[in-house]
Order: C-alpha cells, then sequence, then structure tokens
C-alpha cells in the first residue's frame, strides 16, 4: 500500500521539475517498481539520519503520450508522480506534501492524490517519538516482516501419512502412535532444525540493535561508559577514527548477545534494564503458555546444538517451528514493552 500523488504542472520543463526535485535533496535513480514509459526521469529522497524517514519519498517526471493524456484530462506533456508508502513516517509523508505544494506554486496545475482526492495533501498525523523511540521501531518492523515471511513460506512435510497393509493411512488419523515414530524421517525436520539459528540471529540483532541505539542517544549510558576503563585495540581506533566503526558497535561488542546471561549483563550494566526479570514470565504462544526465559533458553541451546554439534531434533515438526516463530514474537513484544517503559513513549515511525 501507497499514497501516490500525480501532478499536472501547466508550464513547468523536465529539466525546471529535475532542478527543484534535487534541491530538495532528491537524488537520481533507477525505481524498479515503477520504470515509468520512455524519457521518465527517477528520483528518490530520504533522511536516515536520527531514523526520520522510514520509507523515503520516490519521485518520477514522466511523459504524457496522447492516451496519458486523455485518462488524466490534460493537455500537459510532462507529468510527476510522488509516492510514499502507507507506513511511512510522518516526516516521509510531509516531505512529499512539500514537494506537491512547491511544484503547484512555482508552476501552477492540479494534482490527484489517492488517498484524500484531487487538489488534497496528505493528512498527516503526527505520534510524539524520538529518534531511540524510530529506530527501534524500524528494527523491530523489520524483524517481524522477515519472520512473517518465513513462517509464509515455511515448507510443508513431506510425507502425509504410511502405506500398509489396510492402504494409505494418514498420520492425522494415527491413534496408536506409531506411524508418528516413522514421520521422524521426514526430510523436512532436516530444514526445521537448520531454519532455527535463524530465529536466534534474529534476536540477537534485536537486542544488539536496541542496545547501541539506546547507547547512542540516551545520556545516562554515555555517562556511565565514561566510568569505565577498557581496552581499545589498534584496529578498532583506526576504524572509529576514519568513521567505519561507531562507538556503540565498539561498546555492544564487549557482550555476546547470544547468551541470556551475557544480554541481561549488557543491559543492566549501561542502560538499567533488567533482562532476566522481563523473561521470568509466562506468556501465551499459541495453545501453551510457557515461562519465556526457560524456552528462550531451550532455543539458543538447540541453535548451539544444530551449529556446534549438528544435532538434529528428529520431533521438530512443521508445527513445532511455526511455535517457534510465535515464541520468537512473544519476546519481541515483551521487550517492546519494557522498552517503552524506558523511553516514556511508545515505538512508532513518528
Amino acid at each position: 500500500m501507497s499514497i501516490e500523488i500525480w501532478q499536472f504542472p501547466k508550464f513547468a520543463t523536465k529539466d525546471q521539475l529535475t532542478d527543484l526535485l534535487t534541491d530538495l535533496d532528491f537524488e537520481f535513480g533507477d525505481n524498479l517498481f515503477w520504470p515509468g514509459p520512455t524519457g521518465t526521469v527517477s528520483l528518490f529522497w530520504a533522511e536516515p539520519k536520527d531514523y526520520i524517514s522510514t520509507s523515503g519519498v520516490d519521485a518520477s517526471i514522466f511523459p504524457l503520450d496522447q492516451k496519458g493524456k486523455a485518462a488524466w484530462k490534460t493537455t500537459n506533456d510532462l507529468a510527476l508522480r510522488t509516492r510514499t508508502s502507507i507506513w511511512a513516517s510522518s516526516f516521509d509523508q510531509a516531505h512529499q506534501n512539500l514537494v506537491v505544494r512547491l511544484v503547484r506554486k512555482q508552476f501552477g496545475g492540479r494534482f490527484y492524490n489517492d488517498h484524500y482526492g484531487h487538489n488534497r495533501y496528505i493528512k498527516i498525523e503526527k505520534h510524539e517519538s524520538t529518534a531511540a523511540s524510530r529506530g527501534i521501531y524500524a528494527l523491530m518492523t523489520r524483524l517481524l516482516g522477515e519472520l512473517k515471511s518465513l513462517e509464509y513460506a515455511l515448507p510443508e512435510e513431506k510425507s502425509k501419512g504410511l502405506m500398509t497393509d489396510n492402504g494409505f493411512v494418514p498420520y492425522k488419523k494415527d491413534d496408536t502412535g506409531v506411524l508418528a515414530l516413522t514421520k521422524q524421517l521426514d526430510p523436512s525436520r532436516v530444514v526445521y532444525n537448520a531454519l532455527v539459528p535463524f530465529l536466534v540471529a534474529a534476536l540477537e540483532h534485536l537486542f544488539r540493535g536496541t542496545f547501541e541505539i539506546l547507547l547512542k542517544y540516551h545520556d545516562e549510558a554515555q555517562i556511565i561508559l565514561d566510568g569505565q576503563n577498557r581496552k581499545v585495540s589498534y584496529a578498532e581506533a583506526h576504524q572509529i577514527a576514519d568513521g567505519t566503526l561507531p562507538i556503540e558497535r565498539v561498546v555492544s561488542n564487549w557482550y555476546s548477545f547470544q547468551n541470556v546471561d551475557s544480554i541481561h549483563k549488557a543491559f543492566r550494566e549501561i542502560h538499567s534494564i533488567d533482562i532476566w526479570k522481563m523473561l521470568r514470565r509466562r506468556k501465551k504462544v499459541r495453545d501453551r503458555l510457557p515461562v519465556l526465559i526457560s524456552a528462550l533458553q531451550n532455543l539458543i541451546g538447540a541453535r548451539h546444538g544444530v551449529v556446534h554439534h549438528f544435532s538434529i531434533d528428529r520431533s521438530l515438526d512443521r508445527e513445532g517451528y511455526i511455535s517457534l516463530i510465535h515464541l520468537t514474537h512473544a519476546i519481541i513484544d515483551v521487550f517492546k514493552s519494557e522498552i517503552e517503559r524506558k523511553l516514556s513513549v511508545q515505538l512508532g515511525p513518528g
């Protein structure tokens, strides 16, 4: 979903429109989703600083042929299309509105907003946010999107049942449980085990990324670091000096984010967040109510078994793996609530 605005300036040339957009910090690029007709010029704007943009604004200056003029009821030879995603930040939407206003002010004409109608600007709803809340929101949104894709694409089990002397017996009608033992030989079980490290990697990325974002934007954490006395290697010092290694990553490298004790230590020492307390609770995961800390430790242990010992849990079926995905969701959810309490603001794009 997106918000698209189709604009038809009265007298602008392609160069004039291009100059206006580049003055607004748009950069040239290819638009793979909407390349436009031959002769289209594509540009893009985003402001990554302080996580101001979630999706940016893309713009396309394109020629109108006779069919295009008839469809849009215009005599213009050129048109401008600007777009933001439906989940864009208020800053992205404000920049799109700014483009439309300036084009209309300088070159006249009309425009059509596919969400709000003719000559109607985007109605922007601003929510309280900080750089940290926007950054952590962006991090979590990406992870949740990837988990959703994984669940959608997770392969079905190959075997649906077993051929017996009495004919084909589907596993779901096996009252004895004997067939369930043969199902463990299903090759799909190897796939599900191989995907366990992905879930641990997602949580590691969540905890490390959040740790670094909080460190970057909170003076309290930096004051705590002022009292630290740790050595930095020459290679790290060189990378810090040339700007390729942020200080936040140097600090996060002091800890492991694949170990609950180390995760707890990192957040307790630097951010005064009690990860143990946060996870020492039960939360519904599908039809179960596990203690999150125990479930997470089991997940990390399963990852360790796969990676370091090539151990395959033949009891892990498709439904079992989906439950692990939902467990990962649950951990992200309680962590989100904890961070919102820490920041005193809801996570969102701003």
